[in-house]
């Protein structure tokens, strides 16, 4: 079975950001997800080519985007989205407080989801991450000659399941944030 990899992102200048990457990336790791993160020891303005390579081995591209758009970020997104053919496997979050701060052509490429931190019902949220990014319908009860179909059933759960634990962790990162900004 593939294990899942994902390429966390954040904006250079946004400290909330990278603290909540750097965080999930090593929660991913230490949990069984190939986890990578942009190289921004060479550039943090010109996508290169260490960072392309990062996102060619991903399965998704997760940002948590609490600040103002970089350049380097609307080029990790617009490259992704080459790669992965697929703006489900883009993963923007944003602050419900705050608004969305990814606009323009950009937009197109990912799919938005907006977070309340101090109100918002993480078990909702979640939901709608993992049936959006898994265009998914209930999983059925297969016939014992769909055993093939079985086991992708099954990997895709596992990846479900995964990817929404580490996501629920970023989330409890982002409240536990805006409620220390807010004492």
């Amino acid at each position: 079975m593939k294990q899942t990899t994902i390429f966390m992102t954040y904006n250079p200048k946004v400290g909330s950001e990278q603290t909540l990457a750097v965080r999930l990336h090593t929660i991913g790791a230490v949990n069984g997800f190939r986890m990578y993160m942009p190289d921004r020891h060479n550039s943090d303005s010109i996508l290169d080519t260490e960072t392309q390579r990062r996102i060619n081995m991903s399965d998704y591209l997760v940002l948590f985007s609490l600040g103002k758009l970089s350049a380097i970020v609307k080029q990790e997104i617009e490259y992704a989205f080459k790669h992965l053919q697929d703006k489900s496997k883009i993963i923007v979050i944003y602050d419900s407080r705050k608004g969305k701060n990814l606009k323009d052509e950009v937009a197109q490429y990912f799919t938005p989801f907006y977070f309340d931190p101090t109100e918002g019902n993480v078990d909702g949220f979640l939901h709608s991450i993992v049936t959006t990014i898994f265009h998914k319908e209930p999983i059925t009860v297969l016939k014992q000659q769909q055993k093939t179909e079985k086991v992708r059933l099954q990997s895709q759960k596992q990846t479900e399941q995964g990817l929404t634990a580490l996501l629920g962790i970023g989330v409890g990162l982002f409240i536990l944030n805006a409620l220390a900004k807010a004492e």
